[in-house]
């Protein structure tokens, strides 16, 4: 695997991409893939926000099929086609596109979910999602931050919020996450921190701001 555009060419002394460390980081990042994060953290906030976790899951699906859904056709049907370099969008310029379609859809899809009588705490987590979308976009203009590093810190401090346990053992798998992007050359270790560090700033704001509380 070649070195990434936009890596400082001494971030990593010479060493093997092959061999079980690479593997490894490799599955990590396809399992805590950003996508399948965002899907958890909508299904946590459904399961334990509202009375009844029926409902909750409800609109938790409504919010998957609303906003993620269409997100994720638009990412494997321009990944067919070419677009992107690498499953990764290892790319920096790559991931222009992705950022403004998904905070694009997310605006025009909260006001609509509001207006069906959205609960709250799903309104907090797409205010989040849209200001995270505007800030990484707007930083990965001329910085490549870790999407994958936003997406399970995120998806960690919200389950935090709503049942510890679980929130601390998706911590301790962020910092897991934030070791196999740094391993897979696809990040250093400031951008995965920076990842970490805007997806708990606007979560905390965000929810504090609207009155959400676990």
């Amino acid at each position: 695997m070649a070195q990434h555009p936009h890596m400082p060419p001494n971030t990593y002394e010479d060493e093997t991409l092959d061999g079980r460390s690479f593997a490894l980081a490799r599955l990590l990042s396809q399992i805590f893939h950003p996508i399948l994060l965002n899907i958890a953290s909508f299904l946590i906030v459904g399961y334990a926000s509202q009375s009844t976790r029926g409902a909750g899951l409800m609109w938790a699906g409504m919010c998957i099929l609303a906003v993620v859904l269409p997100l994720t056709l638009f990412y494997y049907i321009r990944l067919r086609q070419g677009a992107y370099a690498d499953e990764d969008i290892s790319v920096r310029e790559q991931r222009h596109e992705l950022y403004l379609f998904g905070f694009t859809w997310a605006l025009i899809a909260t006001p609509i979910l509001g207006w069906l009588g959205m609960p709250r705490p799903f309104l907090a987590l797409l205010i989040c999602g849209l200001a995270l979308g505007l800030i990484n976009g707007v930083i990965n203009l001329f910085w490549k931050i870790s999407a994958h590093a936003t997406a399970i810190a995120s998806t960690a401090t919200i389950a935090l919020l709503y049942w510890q346990p679980l929130g601390i053992v998706l911590w301790v798998c962020a910092l897991v996450v934030g070791w196999a992007r740094v391993r897979t050359r696809n990040h250093t270790p400031t951008q995965v921190l920076a990842g970490y560090c805007s997806a708990v700033a606007i979560i905390l704001v965000v929810f504090n701001l609207l009155g959400v509380r676990g």
